[in-house]
């Protein structure tokens, strides 16, 4: 198995929906002006707003990398 295969296997179909589900309601909640910083963990954190930046990134770069993929197959 190669380890850039290894999210393309059809038995990880439900999980790659899964993760994308989460991408974007982790992108919709940001759209719709949620605060992350008001979380309680995030009030332990030492910079929440750059923590929930990368988040952020990370789900666009989800959405952007593995939504057409799945659409296709």
């Amino acid at each position: 198995m190669d380890i850039l295969t290894v999210f393309n296997d059809p038995s990880n179909q439900l999980l790659q929906i899964v993760f994308l589900c989460l991408a974007v309601t982790r992108l919709y909640l940001e759209v719709m002006g949620f605060k992350f910083e008001n979380l309680p963990i995030s009030s332990r954190m030492g910079n929440p707003k750059g923590f929930h930046r990368t988040g952020l990134y990370f789900s666009i770069g989800y959405i952007v990398f593995t939504a057409p993929a799945l659409l296709m197959a």
